[in-house]
């Protein structure tokens, strides 16, 4: 299915498997996990996952939301009193205050009306890209990084509208402050250990790192190589050990098969390899559409419609609600099915109706300005054929 887009440069290499009823019934591994080396792409590479990092800590949140350490409706200045007074951007150089504080429910519906620098233009976005600096490795302290987007305009009232950004980020943040250690240690304790996902993390360790994928992308020219650094310089090539700030949003690392144990969650009604780790009813929870229509109407990621009449999002992660025929971004399936992909190349959804999940993974990095140029839409077209394979033959 790859070879093409391996031998023409549109992409470095891509591992991808769909599991059906309880087995695997197709996986590839094909072309390179480092462009310089040559070296081959193997099932067990470690790929960054991005924005796949957000249902995971979305999933947490809902873990630590059953052990009865809030309640979803709960305003997070409950922990966080520097979003007491809020105020709402309503064009260039005019706020009003928001109507209302900020909850947890809102954080994982993306309605709280935080945004991500790049989607913005003018002083927003230079206010954003300055105050919170890279995304992912963030020089910034947790205390210095909750401070610093408490100092930044809403885009919209809280609980108006679906503006994707920063809210992921926060819910991480607040799940460290409320279990009193480092976001990825509640993880490691509550998802990745019981579910066996040992090579999963925010930080490689270093017998690890030869098993990482190179940051592959492209050059001004368009041409694919590898990159020292993420697009933007979101990321690092390695993560420096005195960060504290660990992104909720998008700073994991993850391999097929740990993205497998994870996903099967969401088709076996919160259980995964035997181990039940979220109860039916709030994986139920999670896989409803929480958007009203106009909400889903008025949803935008890089100025184009997202949802509209066939998706919606839930908690965290996108679901199909009517069968279509369009593309694979954010899932595809049946009704009901679920997923949301990462930015650097990664792609996912599980079907419960057919008790399938299908998992992506890839390093294809693009700046804004080069996808606006054409560059890099081979990623889209792979993905877009491998979730047509997968409805065909699961």
């Amino acid at each position: 299915m790859f070879e093409e887009f391996i031998k023409n440069k549109k992409l470095g290499g891509v591992n991808c498997l769909i599991w059906k009823d309880g087995q695997v019934i197709y996986r590839e591994s094909v072309g390179y996990k480092d462009l310089e080396t040559r070296e081959a792409m193997n099932p067990d590479t470690i790929f960054r996952i991005a924005s796949m990092t957000k249902p995971i800590t979305s999933v947490l949140i809902m873990i630590l939301s059953e052990e009865k350490k809030f309640g979803l409706h709960d305003p997070i200045t409950n922990w966080f009193p520097q979003f007491t007074h809020m105020k709402v951007l309503k064009q260039p150089g005019e706020y009003e205050d928001a109507n209302r504080l900020i909850t947890i429910f809102d954080l994982l519906t993306h309605t709280a009306g935080f945004t991500y620098g790049d989607f913005q233009r003018g002083q927003l976005r230079d206010d954003y890209l300055k105050v919170l600096g890279a995304d992912i490795d963030s020089e910034l302290t947790n205390e210095q990084w909750i401070n610093g987007l408490a100092s930044l305009p809403l885009v919209s009232q809280p609980g108006e509208l679906f503006n994707y950004g920063k809210s992921t980020d926060l819910l991480g943040l607040l799940i460290a402050t409320i279990e009193g250690k480092p976001l990825g240690k509640v993880m490691e304790e509550k998802i990745f250990h019981p579910l066996g996902m040992t090579d999963t993390f925010f930080t490689a360790p270093a017998h690890k790192r030869s098993r990482c994928a190179a940051n592959m992308g492209f050059d001004h020219s368009g041409r694919l190589v590898n990159l020292e650094t993420v697009p933007s310089k979101m990321a690092l090539k390695e993560r420096p050990a005195h960060l504290e700030f660990e992104a909720g949003s998008g700073g994991l690392w993850s391999t097929l098969g740990d993205y497998l144990n994870f996903a099967r969650i969401f088709v076996e009604k919160g259980r995964s390899n035997g181990v039940q780790v979220v109860k039916p009813e709030t994986i139920a929870t999670m896989c409803k559409n929480q958007l009203t229509p106009l909400q889903r109407e008025r949803s935008r990621l890089m100025g184009s419609p997202i949802f509209q009449e066939h998706y919606g999002f839930g908690l965290g992660l996108a679901v199909v609600m009517k069968e279509n025929n369009y593309t694979s971004m954010p899932c595809a399936g049946s009704i009901g099915s679920v997923g949301w992909p990462g930015t650097y190349g990664g792609w996912w959804s599980a079907d419960p109706m057919k008790k399938t999940v299908s998992v992506f993974l890839t390093h294809s990095m693009t700046e804004l300005s080069q996808l606006s140029r054409g560059i890099g839409f081979g990623l889209y077209e792979a993905v877009d054929l491998f979730s047509a394979y997968s409805k065909e033959h699961a």
